[in-house]
Protein backbone atom coordinates (compact mmCIF):
# COMPACT_ATOMS: atom_id res chain seq x y z
CA UNK A 1 0.00 0.00 0.00
CA UNK A 2 0.94 3.15 -0.52
CA UNK A 3 -0.46 6.73 0.35
CA UNK A 4 -0.48 9.35 -2.69
CA UNK A 5 -1.20 13.56 -2.11
CA UNK A 6 -2.34 16.12 -4.37
CA UNK A 7 -4.69 19.51 -4.69
CA UNK A 8 -8.09 19.63 -6.60
CA UNK A 9 -9.69 23.02 -7.45
CA UNK A 10 -12.67 23.19 -6.05
CA UNK A 11 -15.78 25.96 -6.13
CA UNK A 12 -14.57 26.60 -2.37
CA UNK A 13 -10.44 26.95 -3.63
CA UNK A 14 -7.70 24.42 -3.44
CA UNK A 15 -7.98 21.32 -1.52
CA UNK A 16 -5.09 19.40 -0.03
CA UNK A 17 -5.77 15.55 -0.35
CA UNK A 18 -4.44 12.16 0.15
CA UNK A 19 -5.72 8.92 -0.13
CA UNK A 20 -4.64 5.03 -0.09
CA UNK A 21 -4.09 3.19 -2.96
CA UNK A 22 -6.33 -0.02 -0.85
CA UNK A 23 -8.55 -1.75 -3.57
CA UNK A 24 -11.76 -1.71 -0.92
CA UNK A 25 -14.83 0.52 -1.20
CA UNK A 26 -13.81 4.00 -1.02
CA UNK A 27 -14.11 5.97 2.74
CA UNK A 28 -13.94 9.75 2.96
CA UNK A 29 -12.66 11.14 6.52
CA UNK A 30 -13.56 14.28 7.51
CA UNK A 31 -11.28 16.28 9.60
CA UNK A 32 -12.89 18.85 12.34
CA UNK A 33 -12.40 22.00 13.32
CA UNK A 34 -9.03 23.26 13.41
CA UNK A 35 -7.64 20.31 12.66
CA UNK A 36 -6.10 18.76 9.27
CA UNK A 37 -6.03 15.26 7.77
CA UNK A 38 -3.06 14.22 9.51
CA UNK A 39 -5.60 13.47 12.43
CA UNK A 40 -6.19 10.54 10.60
CA UNK A 41 -2.78 8.90 10.29
CA UNK A 42 -3.91 6.00 12.25
CA UNK A 43 -6.23 5.13 9.94
CA UNK A 44 -4.64 5.81 6.58
CA UNK A 45 -1.50 3.34 7.95
CA UNK A 46 -3.34 0.70 9.34
CA UNK A 47 -5.10 -2.25 7.16
CA UNK A 48 -8.17 -0.19 7.11
CA UNK A 49 -6.06 1.91 4.78
CA UNK A 50 -5.08 -1.22 3.33
CA UNK A 51 -8.37 -2.96 2.69
CA UNK A 52 -10.00 0.26 1.69
CA UNK A 53 -9.24 3.28 -0.60
CA UNK A 54 -9.05 5.97 1.88
CA UNK A 55 -9.28 9.38 1.46
CA UNK A 56 -8.92 12.53 3.18
CA UNK A 57 -8.27 16.35 2.67
CA UNK A 58 -8.37 20.11 4.27
CA UNK A 59 -10.99 21.74 4.61
CA UNK A 60 -11.19 25.12 2.95
CA UNK A 61 -8.71 27.15 5.65
CA UNK A 62 -7.14 24.53 6.78
CA UNK A 63 -4.12 22.53 6.85
CA UNK A 64 -2.34 22.72 3.49
CA UNK A 65 -5.64 23.91 1.57
CA UNK A 66 -5.95 27.50 0.56
CA UNK A 67 -7.40 29.97 2.85
CA UNK A 68 -10.84 31.05 1.54
CA UNK A 69 -11.02 33.68 -1.34
CA UNK A 70 -14.55 34.82 0.08
CA UNK A 71 -14.85 33.64 3.55
CA UNK A 72 -18.26 34.62 4.55
CA UNK A 73 -19.59 31.90 1.69
CA UNK A 74 -16.92 29.50 1.94
CA UNK A 75 -16.57 28.81 5.61
CA UNK A 76 -20.14 27.42 6.78
CA UNK A 77 -21.03 23.79 6.86
CA UNK A 78 -22.64 23.99 3.60
CA UNK A 79 -19.95 25.29 1.31
CA UNK A 80 -17.78 22.82 3.23
CA UNK A 81 -20.02 19.93 1.99
CA UNK A 82 -20.07 21.12 -1.37
CA UNK A 83 -16.30 21.19 -1.05
CA UNK A 84 -16.02 17.53 -0.15
CA UNK A 85 -18.74 16.39 -3.12
CA UNK A 86 -16.25 17.99 -5.24
CA UNK A 87 -13.01 16.27 -3.76
CA UNK A 88 -15.65 12.95 -4.02
CA UNK A 89 -16.44 13.24 -7.47
CA UNK A 90 -13.01 14.52 -9.16
CA UNK A 91 -11.77 11.10 -7.43
CA UNK A 92 -14.37 9.25 -8.49
CA UNK A 93 -15.57 8.18 -5.01
CA UNK A 94 -19.01 9.55 -5.42
CA UNK A 95 -20.57 5.83 -3.65
CA UNK A 96 -17.73 6.69 -0.70
CA UNK A 97 -18.63 5.95 3.13
CA UNK A 98 -18.03 9.23 4.51
CA UNK A 99 -16.94 9.26 8.07
CA UNK A 100 -16.90 12.38 9.70
CA UNK A 101 -15.37 13.90 13.57
CA UNK A 102 -16.63 16.91 15.33
CA UNK A 103 -17.54 19.52 12.70
CA UNK A 104 -16.29 16.84 9.87
CA UNK A 105 -19.77 14.64 11.22
CA UNK A 106 -21.68 17.94 10.85
CA UNK A 107 -20.55 18.04 7.29
CA UNK A 108 -21.39 14.66 6.66
CA UNK A 109 -24.96 15.10 7.57
CA UNK A 110 -25.54 18.10 5.51
CA UNK A 111 -23.96 16.11 2.26
CA UNK A 112 -26.44 13.58 2.42
CA UNK A 113 -29.20 15.96 0.31
CA UNK A 114 -25.77 16.37 -2.06
CA UNK A 115 -24.95 13.14 -3.24
CA UNK A 116 -27.66 10.38 -3.21
CA UNK A 117 -24.59 8.12 -4.05
CA UNK A 118 -23.01 8.37 -0.71
CA UNK A 119 -23.12 4.83 0.72
CA UNK A 120 -23.16 5.21 4.14
CA UNK A 121 -22.36 7.71 7.21
CA UNK A 122 -20.35 6.98 10.66
CA UNK A 123 -19.27 10.42 12.63
CA UNK A 124 -17.89 10.84 15.89
CA UNK A 125 -17.79 13.46 18.29
CA UNK A 126 -20.99 14.71 16.42
CA UNK A 127 -24.18 16.07 18.11
CA UNK A 128 -26.88 15.98 15.18
CA UNK A 129 -28.31 19.41 16.51
CA UNK A 130 -28.99 22.92 14.44
CA UNK A 131 -28.62 24.83 12.56
CA UNK A 132 -30.17 27.79 15.12
CA UNK A 133 -29.07 28.93 18.26
CA UNK A 134 -31.38 27.12 20.15
CA UNK A 135 -30.44 23.83 19.23
CA UNK A 136 -27.12 24.25 18.80
CA UNK A 137 -27.20 25.24 22.52
CA UNK A 138 -28.90 22.52 23.53
CA UNK A 139 -26.65 19.86 22.16
CA UNK A 140 -23.11 21.05 23.72
CA UNK A 141 -22.14 21.34 27.09
CA UNK A 142 -21.35 25.24 27.91
CA UNK A 143 -18.18 24.27 29.43
CA UNK A 144 -14.75 26.56 29.11
CA UNK A 145 -13.12 24.92 26.11
CA UNK A 146 -16.74 25.69 24.17
CA UNK A 147 -15.35 29.19 23.95
CA UNK A 148 -12.59 28.03 21.34
CA UNK A 149 -14.86 26.83 18.94
CA UNK A 150 -15.81 30.48 17.61
CA UNK A 151 -13.01 32.49 18.81
CA UNK A 152 -11.07 34.19 16.11
CA UNK A 153 -7.43 34.70 17.25
CA UNK A 154 -5.65 32.40 18.75
CA UNK A 155 -2.50 32.55 20.94
CA UNK A 156 -0.16 29.21 20.71
CA UNK A 157 -1.22 28.26 24.21
CA UNK A 158 -5.00 28.76 22.99
CA UNK A 159 -3.72 26.35 19.97
CA UNK A 160 -2.17 23.75 22.14
CA UNK A 161 -5.03 23.88 24.58
CA UNK A 162 -7.41 23.21 21.46
CA UNK A 163 -5.63 20.43 20.26
CA UNK A 164 -5.63 18.41 23.65
CA UNK A 165 -9.08 19.23 24.15
CA UNK A 166 -10.45 17.42 20.66
CA UNK A 167 -8.16 15.24 20.20
CA UNK A 168 -7.25 13.76 24.31
CA UNK A 169 -6.60 15.82 27.37
CA UNK A 170 -4.68 12.56 28.73
CA UNK A 171 -2.58 12.16 25.99
CA UNK A 172 0.60 13.36 25.20
CA UNK A 173 1.04 16.50 23.22
CA UNK A 174 0.99 16.08 19.21
CA UNK A 175 3.07 18.90 17.42
CA UNK A 176 1.30 18.34 14.08
CA UNK A 177 -2.01 18.81 15.45
CA UNK A 178 -0.84 21.83 17.35
CA UNK A 179 0.22 23.32 14.56
CA UNK A 180 -2.71 22.74 12.86
CA UNK A 181 -4.88 24.38 15.15
CA UNK A 182 -2.67 27.29 14.94
CA UNK A 183 -2.42 27.32 11.26
CA UNK A 184 -6.31 27.14 10.79
CA UNK A 185 -7.82 30.46 9.53
CA UNK A 186 -9.68 31.92 12.63
CA UNK A 187 -12.07 33.30 10.33
CA UNK A 188 -13.42 29.89 9.78
CA UNK A 189 -14.13 29.20 13.24
CA UNK A 190 -15.78 32.35 14.14
CA UNK A 191 -18.15 32.27 10.46
CA UNK A 192 -18.92 28.81 10.59
CA UNK A 193 -20.20 29.07 14.01
CA UNK A 194 -22.18 32.44 13.40
CA UNK A 195 -23.89 31.70 9.86
CA UNK A 196 -24.53 28.23 11.30
CA UNK A 197 -26.07 29.79 15.21
CA UNK A 198 -27.29 33.14 14.44
CA UNK A 199 -28.02 33.14 11.11
CA UNK A 200 -29.47 29.46 11.20
CA UNK A 201 -27.49 28.21 7.92
CA UNK A 202 -27.19 24.56 7.12
CA UNK A 203 -30.05 21.93 7.06
CA UNK A 204 -32.13 20.67 9.87
CA UNK A 205 -29.38 17.73 11.20
CA UNK A 206 -31.63 16.02 13.83
CA UNK A 207 -34.44 15.58 11.28
CA UNK A 208 -32.15 14.57 8.47
CA UNK A 209 -30.35 11.41 10.61
CA UNK A 210 -34.21 10.23 11.45
CA UNK A 211 -34.80 10.01 7.86
CA UNK A 212 -32.32 8.93 6.19
CA UNK A 213 -32.70 5.24 5.10
CA UNK A 214 -28.89 4.29 4.25
CA UNK A 215 -26.94 3.36 7.37
CA UNK A 216 -24.78 5.73 9.85
CA UNK A 217 -22.89 4.15 12.44
CA UNK A 218 -22.05 6.17 15.12
CA UNK A 219 -18.75 5.39 17.22
CA UNK A 220 -17.60 7.57 20.21
CA UNK A 221 -15.40 7.76 23.36
CA UNK A 222 -16.69 7.19 26.76
CA UNK A 223 -15.54 10.76 27.82
CA UNK A 224 -16.79 12.90 24.79
CA UNK A 225 -15.65 16.13 25.77
CA UNK A 226 -18.35 18.38 24.09
CA UNK A 227 -21.54 16.86 24.79
CA UNK A 228 -23.16 14.64 27.01
CA UNK A 229 -23.71 11.27 24.77
CA UNK A 230 -26.99 10.63 26.59
CA UNK A 231 -28.14 13.67 24.13
CA UNK A 232 -27.84 10.47 21.09
CA UNK A 233 -30.32 8.60 23.27
CA UNK A 234 -32.77 11.06 22.50
CA UNK A 235 -32.69 10.69 18.25
CA UNK A 236 -34.84 8.45 16.76
CA UNK A 237 -32.60 7.17 14.52
CA UNK A 238 -34.18 5.57 11.16
CA UNK A 239 -31.05 2.80 10.19
CA UNK A 240 -28.76 3.21 13.23
CA UNK A 241 -25.95 0.50 12.65
CA UNK A 242 -26.12 -2.41 15.46
CA UNK A 243 -29.48 -0.75 16.84
CA UNK A 244 -26.94 1.72 19.43
CA UNK A 245 -24.30 4.17 19.83
CA UNK A 246 -20.96 2.44 19.94
CA UNK A 247 -18.82 3.40 22.89
CA UNK A 248 -15.04 3.56 23.36
CA UNK A 249 -14.04 3.41 26.81
CA UNK A 250 -11.80 6.56 27.69
CA UNK A 251 -12.08 7.38 23.59
CA UNK A 252 -12.44 11.25 24.53
CA UNK A 253 -13.61 13.32 21.90
CA UNK A 254 -11.60 11.76 18.80
CA UNK A 255 -11.54 7.72 19.54
CA UNK A 256 -9.94 7.07 16.39
CA UNK A 257 -7.08 9.00 17.46
CA UNK A 258 -7.07 8.32 21.17
CA UNK A 259 -7.64 4.26 20.84
CA UNK A 260 -7.02 3.82 17.14
CA UNK A 261 -6.99 -0.15 17.53
CA UNK A 262 -10.30 -0.04 19.06
CA UNK A 263 -11.88 1.90 16.62
CA UNK A 264 -10.35 0.61 13.53
CA UNK A 265 -11.78 -2.75 14.22
CA UNK A 266 -15.52 -1.37 14.71
CA UNK A 267 -15.34 0.80 11.79
CA UNK A 268 -13.86 -2.01 9.32
CA UNK A 269 -16.81 -4.18 11.07
CA UNK A 270 -19.25 -1.70 9.68
CA UNK A 271 -17.55 -1.77 6.51
CA UNK A 272 -17.44 -5.53 6.10
CA UNK A 273 -21.20 -5.26 6.70
CA UNK A 274 -21.94 -2.51 3.85
CA UNK A 275 -19.62 -4.44 1.17
CA UNK A 276 -21.05 -8.36 2.39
Amino acid sequence: MTIETGTINTGHGWVSFSQTTGNGPPVLMIHGNSSCRDVFRHQLNSELGATHRVITFDLPGHGESDDARDPHRSYTQPAYAEAAVEVMRALGAEDAVVMGWSLGGHIGIEMISRLPSMRALTFSGTPPSGPGAAEVNAAFTPLPHMAFTSKEVFSQEDADNYARYTCGVDLPPDPVLSAAVKRTDGKARQIMWTRWTEEGLGCPQRKTVESWDRPIAVIQGSDEAFFDNCFLDGIAWRNLWGGKVHVIDGGGHAPFWAKPAEYNEIFSRFLGELTG
